[in-house]
């Protein structure tokens, strides 16, 4: 195979390389900045499976690793695999994040331009989650107001799986008992350390289309305990995570 054409495409993000590439290298987060994988990704035995009009992408990713290396290879429905070498570099307390883009055969100029053009929005999407005020972990809060909610699970990758499909949460490891999870606006831990204990405070979660919420919590494997109900103010429904904790989804529509 003749050699092609090849074009870094890279973007400046204020944030620690370790936070950004916990954050990026996760194939459950992709979706929240990946345009291509807006539909999603369902793990295999195999890698990761990219469901589109086309048929099924099967997406292997390098493994976990202290280099910033989140290469990964896509096996196209029509059997063509395409390489793609994405990194994640400190730079000093921030980051660069690079993408090898390489030349198809049979790209136009114009394809290939709009190619790097859809890497580097796709790229901008990542930063501006990442510089997202209040992204840290452990930033300071404010005095007597909740700031973190914790759950105590059997299985951090199955709870950050129904999370991330039924809400779009996103998540960061912290070693293999701690998660950090983040809705845009609160966040909150997934642990391993600890006794499950179902129950406990009601977590109250907003919706702005309650029925499509609910079809996305089962969906994900939840189960409906309180069937939609009116109270004053608004209506909501309640429902059991895959540990059993109970939840609650409200709307005011």
């Amino acid at each position: 195979m003749p050699r092609m054409e090849a074009r870094i495409i890279h973007i400046g993000i204020e944030r620690s390389a370790d936070t950004v590439y916990a954050f990026a290298s996760r194939p459950e987060n992709m979706p929240l900045w990946a345009s291509g994988l807006a539909s999603g990704l369902a793990p295999t035995n195999d890698g990761w499976i990219a469901r589109g009009v086309l048929g099924d992408v099967l997406i292997q990713f390098a493994p976990s690793n202290a280099f910033g290396v989140i290469d990964h290879t896509v096996r196209l429905p029509s059997g063509q695999e395409v390489y793609n070498a994405l990194r994640v570099v400190p730079n000093g307390t921030g980051a660069e994040v690079m993408f090898t883009l390489l030349r198809q055969d049979g790209l136009s100029d114009e394809q290939f331009q709009a190619d790097a053009a859809w890497v580097l929005k796709d790229l901008t999407a990542l930063k501006a989650i990442m510089e997202e005020e209040g992204y840290n972990m452990g930033q300071k809060g404010i005095d007597t107001q909740i700031d973190n909610i914790e759950f105590v699970v059997a299985d951090i990758e199955r709870s950050k799986l129904f999370y991330g499909a039924a809400f779009g949460w996103r998540f960061t490891d912290y070693g293999p008992e701690y998660c950090e999870f983040s809705d845009g606006r609160l966040t909150g831990g997934l642990t391993t350390m600890g006794t499950i204990r179902p129950g406990g405070p009601l977590v109250i979660l907003y919706a702005d289309d309650l029925a499509d919420m609910q079809k996305r919590v089962e969906a994900a494997g939840g189960t409906i305990t309180q069937p939609v109900f009116a109270f004053p103010g608004g209506r909501r429904f309640q429902f059991l995570d895959p540990d059993g904790y109970e939840l609650a989804i409200w709307s005011d529509k």
